[in-house]
């Protein structure tokens, strides 16, 4: 009976060795491309807000066509989106990803590649869910 263990040992060894590297390996971390276009306007005045919502809206897998500062609006307490197609299939996607309540959506049909625009407000970090200190 002892004769056998070390075959069963093997046995049981490989079979948890199999399971751990299971749960070990990473599960598929690739973001789906979201069809259309965003626009990002650094509305608040806080330097860098649009790159860093750029990048964040692009981790998420949304093609950002440009991130503009423009001093004249630099006011805006919070931040606003407006989809500028009602039909938009990424409307959903962008609200699960910007924790706002402000969108609007807009009966624009001469939007031109722009799907939705983003103006940025001073609460931009958290619609952007960053907390304190973390960059």
């Amino acid at each position: 009976m002892f004769a056998k263990m070390p075959f069963l040992l093997m046995v049981v060894s490989l079979f948890f060795f199999a399971c751990a590297e299971e749960l070990i390996a990473k599960p598929d971390t690739r973001i789906e491309p979201v069809p259309g276009q965003i626009a990002v306007l650094n509305s608040c005045g806080i330097f860098g807000a649009a790159e860093e919502t750029k990048k964040v809206l692009r981790t998420n897998g949304f093609d950002v066509l440009s991130a503009q500062s423009d001093p004249q609006w630099a006011n805006y307490e919070e931040t606003i989106v407006a989809i500028r197609n009602p039909h938009w299939v990424g409307h959903d996607r962008l609200r699960a990803v910007l924790d706002t309540k402000n969108f609007i959506v807009l009966q624009d049909p001469l939007s031109g590649d722009v799907s939705a625009t983003v103006f940025l407000g001073r609460d931009y970090k958290k619609v952007l869910k960053i907390k304190r200190g973390q960059q």
